[in-house]
């Protein structure tokens, strides 16, 4: 029995005699198929069978009436889709599943023709991981028998299951707004800006600071104690204080580091990208208490009941607040404060909206809250763009222009407050990407978060092509006008998630690899991404080179990345609903010949692209160059 196709069915009917010949209508007949992977068989009736293609290959299907057994042939003939056409470098293909039943060949043209293999989750929910396998199975240019590689191993642990990155922060932010949401909870105070002329006075020289208790909103509310702040730092944006009981004094100038970054900088980014930060006391300024909060476990955190009455909520401090740990305001890591900053004053902008939203649309808070990775990836651009503006400011590259391995490794010596956020959002993709599995929307929402908005911002928002070129569009995601999570993403990119997350697995696979640029194929544009794994980021991600393929086989910056193309391999791993992984195959040798199929939910997409030849290209850095 032979099929052409996938999926093609047949009946199959067997003959059951005695032992003098004669038929036995009413025998029972048991089936099975020697391989389920290559045919599947469900018996129809006592006799007979029906027989299904389901992948290519050849087995044998077996019928068995008490000891005697019978067996048939079965040929599943499947021809390819052939991609050869349409692989010119640097123009990704889009597989789609009707396409790849019986996989997708290519044919290297030359030796060192390099192919990148991306599988990209495209589920919009946040579900568990799944299974994928991607099996290449190679005739070499020499005819000879292909050879099975063994499947390599993931290059680092998977992070565990997506938790809260701020204990307690969150659900403290939860309670405030299930309060305000009840029919008889409180109202937000209103926000001033454009209302009342705003005071010029200076910030009193002491203040004090409440802050409630943990459990239930009433606890919230209940002022647990009321430190005194000592003013060290301000400007017309933003006034720091720091508790006068910490039992090691916070020195003006590392205050002054804080108050200078959000006032030249951060300020400027919340306004042209988020639409401010919102005004309850008419003072014009945020403000930023630093203290002990070793309990929270966090570097700094932003609470919603603070733009509430104290008449409703006693705790509240009536005021844009973010309250700052001490331990993030030391001279050893000060630096890495100024973009934190930054980053909660956005916080604070998207309670605002959030208010706003929900008063427009007449819907309960919760309804109108940003997904925790949109938030925390878009108060990373914060901090990013932020730090682009300040590196600019004493030499750096302009924002809007593409950031170099040469333009991070001048900076190394005279790595900056004004550039430091640059390095950690850097850092943090990094960290995510090189896990497997990875995700958007799960893990890190701040590596994961800010990845895909980067790239929004350099493909449709115009971040390489002018300075801050992206902000309108970010401005209008975070605008109460527009719908928040993945319907305010449709109705600003005018694109579906499935539309976006290829997208995205395409400037991923070109990143950095010297392919020509290509009308119309999605790009980053403001970061050779292939430097994150050089000096000054961790040793994490020395060992590799931006996608980092789960085809690298050893381990340190010489490590080649892919595998030959004329070996039989298997590859097999974890993807995140809404992640990517990456496999590399090089030829050899002119003619060397593969043909690769996936196994894969539904939701997994495979793009495919041929790029410049990798072999030496950036694996390892030499100290003092440039190039």
């Amino acid at each position: 029995m032979a099929f052409t196709a996938l999926g093609e069915t047949a009946n199959l009917t067997a003959e059951v005699t005695d032992q003098y010949g004669e038929a036995m209508p009413t025998a029972t007949v048991t089936w099975r198929s020697e391989d389920g992977g290559v045919a599947t068989v469900q018996s129809t009736g006592a006799q007979t069978a029906r027989v299904a293609a389901v992948a290519p290959g050849e087995t044998s299907v077996a019928a068995t009436a008490g000891s005697a057994t019978a067996s048939a042939a079965v040929v599943v003939v499947c021809d390819p889709f052939v991609l050869d056409a349409d692989l010119r470098l640097g123009r990704p293909r889009v597989v789609e599943t009707s396409e790849i039943e019986c996989g997708v060949s290519v044919e290297a043209p030359e030796a060192g023709a390099y192919y990148r293999f991306t599988l990209v989750g495209t589920s919009v929910e946040r579900g568990p991981n799944s299974a994928v396998e991607l099996s290449v199975t190679a005739s070499g240019a020499s005819g000879g028998a292909p050879r099975v590689f063994a499947a390599p191993h993931d290059r680092s642990p998977a992070p565990g299951p997506s938790t809260d990155p701020h204990p307690g922060r969150h659900e403290r932010n939860h309670r405030v707004l299930s309060w305000i949401a009840e029919p008889d909870g409180p109202d937000p105070l209103p926000d001033l800006r454009g209302a009342t002329q705003r005071s010029s006075a200076e910030p009193s020289e002491k203040r004090v600071f409440t802050l409630g208790s943990a459990g239930t909103i009433e606890d919230n509310c209940t002022v647990a104690r009321s430190p005194t702040g000592v003013l060290l730092a301000h400007n017309d944006h933003i006034a720091v204080y720091a508790d006068e009981a910490l039992s090691s004094p916070i020195a003006a100038s590392e205050a002054q580091l804080l108050a200078d970054h959000y006032g030249n900088f951060g300020a400027q980014t919340i306004q042209a990208y988020f639409g401010g930060v919102g005004d309850v006391d008419g003072d014009g300024r945020i403000l930023a208490f630093i203290e002990d909060l070793s309990a929270f476990r966090v570097a700094a955190v932003v609470w919603m009941g603070d733009l509430l009455a104290r008449a409703d909520c006693p705790a509240s401090n009536e005021a844009e607040l973010m309250r700052i740990d001490e331990k993030w305001v030391r001279s050893d890591v000060v630096f890495q404060t100024t973009g934190v900053v930054v980053h909660e004053a956005k916080h604070i902008s998207s309670h605002h909206q959030l208010v706003r939203r929900a008063r427009d649309r007449g819907q309960s808070h919760f309804a109108v809250r940003h997904p925790l990775w949109v938030e925390e990836g878009t108060a990373e651009i914060a901090k990013e763009i932020a730090a682009r503006l300040g590196w600019e400011s004493i030499g750096g590259p302009p924002p809007g222009t593409t950031v170099r391995g040469s333009d991070l490794r001048r900076a190394r010596d005279v790595w900056t407050p004004q550039a430091e956020g640059v390095g950690a959002v850097l850092e943090r993709y990094g960290q995510l990407v090189v896990s497997q599995p990875n995700s958007v929307t799960g893990h890190d929402p701040y590596g994961g978060g800010w990845g895909f908005f980067r790239f929004l911002g350099d493909w449709l928002g115009g971040a390489g092509k002018a300075r801050l070129g992206d902000a309108a569009m970010f401005a209008r995601l975070n605008d109460a006008a527009v719908p928040v999570g993945l319907d305010g993403i449709r109705e600003v990119t005018g694109r579906s998630f499935e539309e976006l997350m290829v997208a995205y697995a395409q400037a991923v696979s070109l990143a950095g690899t010297g392919s020509p640029e290509v009308a119309g194929v999605p790009r980053f544009s403001t970061y050779d991404m292939t430097e994150m794994s050089q000096y000054p980021f961790s040793s994490l991600l020395a060992d590799g080179r931006f996608p980092y393929p789960v085809t690298i086989t050893g381990s340190g910056p010489s490590a080649p990345l892919w595998l030959p193309l004329a070996e039989s391999t298997t590859v097999s791993g974890q993807i995140g609903a809404n992640g990517f992984r990456i496999h590399d195959f090089r030829a050899e040798r002119a003619g060397d010949r593969a043909t690769i199929r996936v196994d894969a939910p539904g939701h997994v997409r495979l793009v495919v692209v041929r790029i410049p030849d990798q072999m030496g290209r950036g694996l390892t850095v030499v100290a003092g160059s440039d190039s």
